[in-house]
């Protein structure tokens, strides 16, 4: 990801911030959590579909560095580059020059000598280190990829006493964090920066000594000339040749003859013609040292512009994992399979928990499902979900086929809300990347779920309480009635909290239904009788129809055994009416009766029809056994009373939670 230098200046420091500041003295975590959610609702209003680290990073971190610049001045000034290094960047250079304006003299402040020592060192070092600079470009050396890779330890080694100061330091340690980081991103910038900055000293130095000798010819008379103990006439014109070959080879001037340096020994040369030998020193630091100098200075504002457009942050890089960790995830999930009845079911659990198709955490993170099939096939995925009773069958899309993809039967996770947390724990295995995300979803899923479940046990913990009272007045066919009507009352709000709509209604039956009969202790006996058989006479006839209506509806998957099921425990309460001293038996068959319903209600088109049948016998059998179980805790729970807390809730929640875990295995220990 590109990034400008101030911006990357802002992300180093903001991450400097988040890392040293663990205490959170500085700037609260619900400040920086507050950062994360405006900078994702910002990329989202630009039209962002799938929110990464990426998208946020930059309103991010400036929202955190503003903050903190806000609350500390030493912060605020980290924000900003150097002031004290660029008029460094600017001073050096005017000090080279006047350094050299101010040298009095080459060798002598009145002599102009043809050997002297400082400008033939002056020369030597220069074009030593242009061989130097030429070899590295040839080859780079791994000693200054050395010297760069240490910048950041010799920072935090400068930083590091004020660092240990203790809590008063915090803003200390923050800076050597800083420019810790900040010099790993930026140390080729660094490098070409001071290397413009000492190429450009360089050439100032060399202009203010040649400016100096023409300065100082204005009021000195020069004598020119050279001495030596060991070399004559021949060897210094030879040594004079080469040094200023440069002049006569490429500006053309005319070389020093023999007979020129052999007059000039001891000095001997003076006047107008020492200006030729003042011309000649200045064109050869001329030609030698500034006009290189200033290439090299012009080539490394060349590269100082090339890195500086090239400046990167990798969103994905280790120094985001805490961002990335806590910043919301958009994750599509595509949705293979060739069972369509189950595509209907599924797409109805996922309506339940959704916002306009998307699962959403209180974080802001969203989950999305598409079908295969679907206009959005041509999108890319997270991930693929390969599901149903026999996963995968239906071709996966090309813009799929490099998303991971996972294998789940329907029976792992969609028999029953108390398996849905499945989904998201194989999700998160396939996807490391938005475990924190996933976990976040799972959370929210699983919240729902018992948010449903807690309702529902309370309408069936007012139902209870409302058929426990129907003994009080009234004959056989009226409480018959009564019941009937509170058995539809429940049925409409189990139905409406579990998706399903209105109940649905249906033609009173004309023909028998079969209802399991009751044996003396009570147990369920194999399916025989009918509603309006057993009651034997009109009025129970009438209530048996209307509780047919009522229960017709609730089959699971294909099947209509479970129905049929709920209308016979639903008459047998009906026909126990009439009997006298059996009003505990009704109170457990009552029990019996409102679980059955919300297990066939919560589990309606859920469980495939090879597995009915098992089922509707386990749960016959299961919640026989847990009402008689705690049949003497009901009956307390009923004369307790309501308030202040309902002790019917946790009974009835222990009793569905031991079924259901009993039914489907592995079953998550959450709520529906």
């Amino acid at each position: 990801m590109r990034v400008t230098e101030q911006q990357l200046r802002t992300v180093v420091l903001a991450q400097a911030i988040e890392h040293v500041d663990t205490e959170r003295m500085l700037i609260g975590q619900a400040e920086i959590d507050d950062a994360t959610r405006s900078a994702i609702a910002a990329a989202r209003e630009r039209g962002v579909q799938r929110v990464d680290v990426g998208d946020i990073v930059l309103d991010r971190t400036a929202a955190i560095v503003a903050r903190a610049s806000g609350r500390d001045a030493a912060i605020a000034a980290l924000e900003r580059p150097s002031v004290r290094l660029q008029w460094l960047a600017r001073a050096l250079p005017l000090a080279a020059l006047l350094l050299g304006l101010a040298i009095d003299r080459i060798a002598n402040a009145h002599r102009v000598d043809l050997l002297s020592a400082p400008l033939l060192l002056v020369l030597a070092w220069n074009l030593a280190l242009y061989c130097l600079l030429a070899y590295r470009a040839a080859r780079p050396p791994t000693g200054g990829e050395r010297v760069m890779r240490a910048m950041p330890a010799l920072c935090h080694w400068v930083c590091a006493p004020s660092a240990r100061a203790g809590r008063r330091s915090l803003t200390a340690r923050i800076a050597a964090q800083f420019h810790q980081r900040w010099f790993a991103h930026t140390a080729g910038l660094f490098a070409q920066r001071t290397s413009g900055v000492l190429h450009l000293c360089a050439a100032a130095w060399a202009a203010g000594i040649a400016s100096s000798l023409l300065l100082r010819g204005l009021v000195v008379r020069y004598q020119f000339g050279w001495e030596s103990t060991f070399l004559d006439a021949g060897h210094v014109h030879a040594i004079v040749t080469v040094l200023f070959w440069p002049l006569t080879a490429l500006v053309g001037l005319a070389p020093f003859s023999l007979q020129d340096i052999a007059a000039t020994q001891d000095f001997a040369g003076e006047g107008v013609a020492g200006s030729r030998w003042v011309w000649m020193y200045v064109g050869l630091l001329a030609l030698v040292v500034v006009l290189p100098r200033l290439a090299l200075v012009a080539w490394a504002r060349w590269q100082q512009a090339r890195l500086t457009r090239s400046l990167r942050i990798d969103p994905q890089d280790s120094a985001f994992d805490t961002v990335r960790q806590g910043m919301p995830s958009d994750i599509l999930v595509g949705l293979q399979s060739s069972d369509a009845a189950q595509a209907t079911a599924l797409h109805g659990i996922v309506a339940w928990h959704a916002q306009q198709g998307v699962v959403h955490s209180a974080q802001g993170d969203r989950l999305r499902f598409v079908d295969a099939a679907g206009t959005a096939d041509s999108q890319p995925v997270d991930a693929v979900l390969a599901w149903g009773s026999v996963p995968g069958g239906a071709p996966v899309p090309p813009a799929w086929q490099a998303a991971p993809l996972l294998e789940l039967r329907w029976q792992e996770f969609a028999e029953s809300w108390v398996l849905e947390p499945a989904l998201f724990d194989r999700l998160g295995a396939l996807l490391p990347r938005h475990q924190p995300a996933l976990g976040r979803l799972r959370q929210a899923w699983v919240a729902r779920n018992e948010e449903r479940f807690e309702t529902s046990l309370q309408a069936l913990a007012q139902h209870l309480r409302a058929v426990a009272s129907l003994s009080a007045g009234g004959g056989a066919n009226d409480h018959a009635a009564r019941y009937a009507q509170q058995v539809q009352a429940l049925d409409a709000v189990l139905w409406s909290l579990h998706g399903h709509g209105a109940v649905p209604q249906g033609p009173a039956p004309s023909g028998p239904h079969g209802v399991p009969a009751r044996k003396a202790d009570g147990t369920a006996m194999v399916l025989g009788t009918s509603a309006g058989a057993a009651a034997g006479a009109a009025a129970g006839a009438k209530v048996g129809a209307l509780i047919d209506i009522g229960s017709g509806g609730m089959t699971l998957g294909a099947g209509t055994a479970l129905g049929a099921l709920l209308g016979g425990t639903t008459a047998w309460v009906l026909r126990s009416f009439q009997k006298k001293g059996a009003a505990e038996e009704v109170l457990l068959h009552m029990a019996e009766a409102a679980c059955t319903r919300y297990l066939v209600i919560a589990h309606q088109a859920r469980v495939p029809m090879q597995d009915f049948a098992q089922l509707a016998e386990r749960w016959r059998a299961e919640v026989t056994a847990t009402v008689a179980v705690h049949g003497a805790a009901l009956d307390g729970a009923l004369k307790a009373g309501p308030a202040p807390a309902d002790p019917l809730l946790p009974l009835l929640r222990s009793m569905l939670q031991g079924v259901l875990r009993r039914s489907f295995r592995p079953a998550a220990q959450g709520g529906a």
